[in-house]
């Protein structure tokens, strides 16, 4: 008797098990398929935005990358880019991450201000 229930209890288990695993990895594979992942051009591109933009302006660095890349848009063009804070703060926190030596040099020379963001 003591082993009938000790299986039934065993069985409901497993059938709880079959019951639940499968929804969460079908939200395990969501979660994974809509996380932003940015690719190696994306990072360059925004280093090369950077590294031409003013580092001496009044207006915040992110919003001189936005002004660049989204106004680089054509009024016809048919996928327009659209600024990802995200990797701009990367961007903008590698570039604090300079030291004040760097960061002239970087202000003064757009090859070395790429090669010094993209370490």
């Amino acid at each position: 008797m003591y082993e009938a229930v000790n299986h039934t209890k065993t069985g409901d288990l497993m059938a709880n098990v079959n019951y639940i695993l499968p929804p969460l990895l079908i939200l395990a594979l969501a979660a994974w398929w809509f996380i932003p992942l940015d690719s190696e051009e994306d990072k360059a591109y925004y280093v090369a935005v950077f590294c031409a933009i003013d580092h001496d302006s009044k207006q915040p660095l992110d919003r001189q990358m936005q002004n660049v890349i989204e106004g680089g848009n054509s009024d016809y063009a048919l996928q327009k880019n659209t600024y990802k804070p995200g990797l701009g703060r990367s961007v903008i926190g590698r570039w604090q991450q300079l030291t004040t030596d760097e960061q002239q040099r970087a202000a003064q020379d757009n090859l070395a201000c790429q090669q010094l963001l993209k370490r």
